[in-house]
């Protein structure tokens, strides 16, 4: 009995491997296949949140680069011209959202002027002044765009410039500018457009983009004193999509009547 009992044993011992092995040939069972897919699943979607983030943030970071760059810019070249403007012909208008001046040419010191002629010290050969504008002792936006201390000039040699009429300002200190051209700058939808290339007191025709994305601009005039410059500030905020940026400058105004 006991030599039966320990063959029936071993019998089923080598069944129950049998089935094992067989199960092992088979492959994964039906729970297994999904408890892997799960997994698959959970450790795809932790992969694809962190490449979208990754994807995410460098877009970010692009578009703010390229709003940085667009608002500086833009922000450097009104510094550029409104440092050396038309001495006090800057007018700001429309709640502060336009800002307008005289864009300076040239600018030096005159000897005498008689009738329509201005004899200067400064060395003018290669330049053509034709069709701009002299300018002698501007106090005042008002007269400047109004044309009683800006002269239309006809031509000029290396040491003298003539107007086509007659020029009826003297400036305490000698001094004169060439201005080629009455300066706009606004925004239009999204866009801080730069009108240029028309006279003082004209109407602005030829218009184009500082940059784009403006949210927002805004300009406003420090008047100067004895001690100090008059000053001019600009507060310009550009916006994509979700992102925002405040820029700031405030820019010295240093020539002189």
């Amino acid at each position: 009995m006991q030599g039966i009992r320990s063959k029936d044993k071993g019998a089923r011992i080598k069944v129950a491997g049998e089935k094992r092995a067989a199960a092992c040939r088979a492959g994964f069972t039906l729970i297994e296949m999904i408890i892997v897919i799960v997994i698959l699943g959970i450790v795809g979607l932790i992969i694809g949140r962190i490449i979208n983030a990754a994807t995410h943030g460098y877009q970010s970071r692009a578009a703010m680069k390229e709003l940085q760059s667009s608002g500086r810019l833009a922000i450097d070249y009104l510094e550029s011209e409104l440092r050396y403007a038309i001495p006090d012909s800057v007018r700001i208008s429309a709640g502060g959202t336009v800002l307008e001046y005289g864009r300076t040419l040239f600018g030096g010191h005159y000897r005498q002027i008689s009738g329509t002629v201005m004899t200067v010290d400064d060395d003018l050969s290669g330049f053509d002044f034709s069709g701009k504008w002299l300018v002698v002792y501007n106090t005042s936006p008002t007269d400047f765009y109004a044309g009683v201390s800006s002269f239309s000039i006809a031509g000029n040699t290396s040491g003298s410039i003539t107007c086509t009429t007659t020029i009826d300002r003297d400036s305490p200190g000698g001094r004169y500018y060439v201005c080629d051209s009455a300066v706009k700058v606004s925004r239009n939808g999204d866009g801080l457009i730069y009108y240029s290339g028309y006279d003082p007191g004209g109407v602005e025709d030829h218009g184009q983009f500082l940059c784009r994305r403006v949210q927002s601009v805004s300009f406003d005039l420090q008047p100067g004193t004895l001690a100090t410059e008059p000053t001019v500030s600009i507060a310009l905020k550009l916006a994509l999509d979700s992102l925002s940026l405040a820029l700031e400058r405030q820019v010295r105004l240093v020539n002189f009547p």
